[in-house]
């Protein structure tokens, strides 16, 4: 079995871009290895994540994607190894604006409009935050869809809703499984000007994904081998 590779043929942990994030971890893994059964699993691996980085991980279905995704949530704890935060995201991870998600499954409340659910995540937030709603609702062609329930809009749609509700908050870290897996190429672009965005913002953004597109985005790509 070999490790994850997280580092391109020069050596210097980059793939894509060759911009960076500011330095500052906001998450670290050491060692994180978690096992369903003796052949499915994430192998060990080991990496951090700055602020303003929008990483990648990708691998073969079974590799540990999803997995990860969930450890780094903190919805799941590794069999062996460590995943730390950074204090003021530890302290806050329940938040929207701490720990964002983008699920395969899109877990959204079907009483809920699409304005509801992007606001949902601005709960508390200064009279300001309905101007972010609007904002974040138009870059991802969201605005006319406003008043509609999820059970009348498509999944593609439905998709965009769930992104537009992990990004308006532009939360600490943002994890996102497959967020692009029910757009046509014009709406990729979209979901991933969304992400620059808050990465520009200071967000760490890590996303599960196989398409090219979205690995050619990232700042840094992690691949995970079986």
């Amino acid at each position: 079995m070999s490790a994850p590779d997280t580092s391109d043929p020069d050596g210097n942990g980059l793939m894509g871009n060759s911009a960076m994030g500011n330095g500052v971890a906001v998450v670290t893994v050491d060692g994180v290895e978690k096992w369903w059964s003796p052949d499915a699993g994430l192998h060990p691996v080991t990496f951090r994540i700055d602020a303003g980085e929008l990483v990648v991980v990708r691998g073969r279905s079974g590799s540990g994607k999803s997995t990860l995704l969930s450890l780094l949530a903190g919805w799941t704890s590794p069999d062996r190894g460590t995943v730390s935060w950074a204090p003021a995201l530890d302290a806050r991870r329940t938040a929207w604006d701490g720990v964002a998600v983008v699920p395969q499954v899109l877990a959204l409340v079907a009483e809920l409009t699409v304005a509801e659910h992007v606001a949902s995540a601005l709960t508390g937030r200064s009279p300001a935050s309905g101007a972010r709603v609007a904002a974040t609702m138009a870059r991802l062609d969201l605005t006319d869809l406003a008043d509609r329930f999820p059970d009348e809009i498509s999944l593609g749609q439905q998709q965009r809703t769930a992104v537009a509700r992990a990004v308006v908050a532009a939360p600490a870290l943002l994890l996102a499984d497959e967020p692009t897996s029910h757009q046509d190429p014009g709406h990729v672009e979209a979901v991933l000007d969304a992400f620059r965005e808050i990465a520009g913002q200071g967000s760490a953004v890590f996303v599960a994904s196989h398409e090219p597109t979205v690995v050619e985005a990232a700042t840094r790509v992690i691949d995970l081998t079986t």
